[in-house]
């Protein structure tokens, strides 16, 4: 299955969730936290101008704005989730 670009209403939506979060413009490098509040600005953005995302969104949204696979922002994501809950681990408890 290959995967639809994002359309450039969405990449549009998440250059102004930048700005409004103050996250300036280098969004590929983003903590998961980070991209987190901007993917979820982004959606507002996108369902106030009438055309919400679909559910499978974000992978398209991170590859277009350069972000790493959607498989490493979930990692990272979980791992933000864990470390506020005091849950770090070290990489070599991976394998």
């Amino acid at each position: 299955m290959t995967e639809s670009p994002a359309p450039p209403a969405w990449t549009a939506a998440a250059a102004q969730a930048a700005a409004d979060l103050g996250l300036g413009g280098a969004v590929a490098a983003l903590d998961a936290q980070s991209w987190a509040r901007l993917r979820d600005r982004t959606a507002a953005i996108l369902a106030a101008q009438g055309s919400p995302p679909p559910p499978d969104w974000e992978r398209a949204l991170a590859r277009a704005l350069g972000r790493a696979d959607a498989d490493e922002l979930a990692r990272d994501e979980a791992d933000a989730v864990l470390a506020e809950k005091g849950e770090v681990f070290a990489p070599e408890d991976d394998a």
